[in-house]
């Protein structure tokens, strides 16, 4: 079986030395770290996703169920000592044998489900200690019941013993047992407690473990007192206050011996600042991560290598129309049938190359039915040994920056058609105007005369109208397309007409469109218009809009004469008209930019009628 971890950051657990085991309720790993995996000879794809208990079926013993079940239930963490519990995942040393481990169980809950962490501290090396100690001790107990026969054996035994009970790096702390389990004041200390204190060892002789404790203890004191009075031992963590006032976190393992036939407390109190500051740090990374995923504007995926998503953040759920919760575990084609396989076939190219893949550009269809088109970068995931178990993808909106650079893109071509077509025109009015010169070269007639010059004026004219017609286009496509407010548009342009007692009516000012800075000119130009045509008896002009299936329709209409339907046919062709012939096909051509459309829609026998056609995505409120 070769699932990947369900935790994407559990990565950072490899760091740690000590082994770490998360389990389901269910028993079932979700996560294998690297030290369990060098231990145990087992690799995570061989029991990720299998119940822990199918290799381990000691686990099912009540033992171990009670006290991870409470766990499960929100109680608290349990340890699980080296003398009853010392191989609680089994894992030989090299040289033969089983590793001693000191064992602990959290809880810890990741999207709303509960799992138990394991921590598994191999402990062989002080479990070694300890039994060697414990046979020193023994030792020069049993010396000094002979101590008239073997007074020299006995001295030369207690500076052996000194040397090991100094030397080791833990603390060793031998104090005496109440009747309630709890500490009485301390016998001996070796001196490696008394520098972890701060406190010289006759200071500490006359003081009980309960004179240097917090309020802080992983479980309550009283049931970890019962535990060493009824159990003979006891494993938990508390913190030390240094002479300094300082706090230190340690771990206890705390054992009933019998020294002279007399019980008392031998415990090994471990440092364990680094432990907890590498828990936090793992705490603070998960929760950074967690945040930068959760706001990043970009939508983020995690997949695996079957198209499968195993985690999206709130962008991604968003434009999916649908819950975290039910995304997590479904397959690219249930969320987006018609692409999922071009989606699936880049993935493919990631998985086998083992390259990124950055600036796919590309459509996408949001659960509202728009469509986007989005910049999709995708980076290959990898475990511990460098396979690739799945990818991370990044999905960006650019449609915007999309509908700018397509706008753009026309509008050079537009502006180089309609300069091509404008040099054209030009250089047939200036052949037919070399044409009357010649002509009028060997001319006498003076009505002749008279009649070349008048054509001539008339060819000037439209040498002048079709160059000021490049003054009102060389603007067209310079800068980018932008969302415009329809009521300012309007606004500027009745702002330079003389509107007379003329009113403009916006029935819907709160609209904005995506068009060509030139919008304003394309109702300056309607205005003008109804102005110049609608008659004596025009007195409104109104511009509404409406929503349709193939988008947002603006209507502009005015109570005038109207048109005539000889005109309707030619109003948007170059040159056509009784101003300049221009306007309205320069209106098109500004609108056509950006998608939308112009068409003429008036009704016989009423006022003019223009309707704009706004595509969808291309419009919105204010």
């Amino acid at each position: 079986m070769n699932s990947p971890s369900y935790f994407p950051q559990g990565k950072y657990f490899d760091i740690i030395p000590s082994g770490v085991v998360v389990i389901r309720p269910d028993y079932t790993v979700v996560y294998w770290n690297r030290a369990i995996a060098a231990w145990t000879k087992i690799p995570p794809k061989d029991i990720i996703g299998r119940d822990l208990r199918e290799r381990f079926p000691h686990l099912k013993d009540r033992r171990y169920a009670l006290r991870i079940q409470q766990v499960f239930d929100g109680g608290p963490a349990a340890l699980f000592s080296t003398q009853f519990h010392p191989h609680f995942i089994a894992a030989p040393l090299p040289g033969g044998g089983l590793r001693f481990q000191r064992t602990s169980v959290h809880s810890i809950q990741e999207n709303g489900e509960k799992y138990a962490i394991l921590f598994i501290d191999d402990v062989t090396d002080l479990v070694s200690q300890v039994q060697a100690f414990r046979q020193m001790k023994d030792l020069a107990l049993a010396e000094v019941e002979e101590r008239k026969r073997k007074e020299a054996a006995l001295e030369e035994s207690e500076t052996r013993f000194r040397e090991i009970f100094n030397s080791v790096n833990d603390a060793i702390h031998l104090h005496e047992l109440g009747k309630d389990g709890l500490p009485g004041n301390f016998i001996d200390v070796n001196a490696t407690a008394c520098t972890m204190l701060g406190y010289t060892k006759e200071e500490l002789l006359t003081m009980s473990p309960l004179d240097i404790v917090t309020e802080y203890h992983s479980r309550p004191l009283a049931q970890i007192g019962e535990e060493i009075r009824t159990l003979g031992q006891a494993i938990f963590e508390t913190e030390h206050r240094r002479k300094d006032g300082s706090i230190m976190p340690v771990e206890v393992h705390a054992h009933v011996v019998v020294i002279q036939k007399r019980r008392i407390v031998l415990s090994i109190v471990r440092d364990i600042t680094r432990r907890k500051q590498n828990e936090l740090a793992l705490i603070r990374l998960n929760e950074d991560l967690r945040t930068i995923i959760d706001n990043a504007p970009a939508m983020i995926w995690y997949k695996d290598t079957h198209n499968t998503i195993i985690r999206v953040n709130p962008a991604g759920a968003e434009s999916a129309g649908m819950t975290i919760e039910e995304i997590e575990g479904k397959s690219c084609y249930d969320l987006f049938p018609d692409l999922a396989e071009k989606y699936y076939q880049d993935d493919l190219e990631v998985i086998t190359s083992g390259k990124p893949k950055i600036g796919i550009i590309e459509q996408m269809r949001t659960a509202q039915g728009k469509v986007l088109w989005v910049q999709t970068d995708k980076l290959p995931l990898r475990d511990e040994k460098g396979n690739i178990y799945g990818l991370l993808v990044f999905v960006t909106d650019i449609t915007e920056r999309k509908m700018v650079e397509d706008a753009l893109a026309l509008a050079s071509k537009k502006i180089n058609l309609l300069s091509s077509i404008t040099r054209h025109d030009v250089l047939n009015q200036i052949t037919a105007l070399k044409a009357y010169l010649y002509l009028l070269e060997g001319e006498t007639d003076l009505n002749t005369i008279s009649e070349i010059i008048r054509k001539e004026s008339l060819i000037a004219d439209a040498i002048e109208h079709q160059i000021n017609f490049t003054r009102d286009y060389q603007d067209m496509g310079i800068h980018a397309p932008e969302w415009q407010n329809l009521t300012d548009s309007i606004g500027k342009a009745k702002a330079q007409l003389p509107m007379r007692d003329v009113h403009v009516i916006v029935d819907q000012p709160d609209i904005q469109v995506f068009a060509d800075p030139l919008l304003e000119k394309v109702f300056y130009n309607l205005i003008d218009n109804a102005l110049r045509y609608g008659g004596p008896h025009l007195r409104n002009i109104r511009i509404s809009s409406e929503e349709s299936e193939r988008g947002l329709v603006i209507a502009v209409e005015d109570d005038g004469v109207g048109i005539s339907p000889v005109d309707t046919q030619h109003l948007f062709q170059r040159g056509y008209g009784k101003h300049t012939g221009l306007g309205l096909f320069l209106c098109r051509e500004i609108l056509s930019l950006t998608g939308i459309t112009i068409q003429e829609a008036s009704e016989p026998g009423k006022g003019a009628r223009f309707e704009l056609l706004i595509p969808k995505g291309a419009y919105r409120s204010s």
